[in-house]
């Protein structure tokens, strides 16, 4: 059986299905202090009036609200590495 140990019981548990989000920490100050381009609204690969990415990559990580509550929340966000700004 595949999956991951775990240390309370004898049963693994299921196998992760899609890679987890990378998020990095941000500073405080480098968030209040730069004009940062980070979200799909602020990408050439963004199609707004259909919410989508022309890449093929689920924006819901990567929109700017959520980026923000992320920030707000954890001190860190979700960065598409194939961010591309015109």
């Amino acid at each position: 059986m595949t999956g991951i140990s775990n240390k309370k019981g004898k049963v693994k548990s299921a196998s992760r299905l899609t890679a987890s989000i990378k998020k990095d920490k941000v500073h405080p100050s480098d968030y209040l202090n730069y004009d940062t381009r980070f979200s799909c609204e602020d990408c050439s690969h963004f199609d707004s009036e259909k919410q989508l990415c022309t890449l093929g990559y689920n924006p819901i990580h990567h929109l700017k609200a959520t980026q923000t509550e992320q920030f707000f929340l954890a001190g860190n966000m979700a960065f598409c590495r194939f961010l591309e700004i015109d």
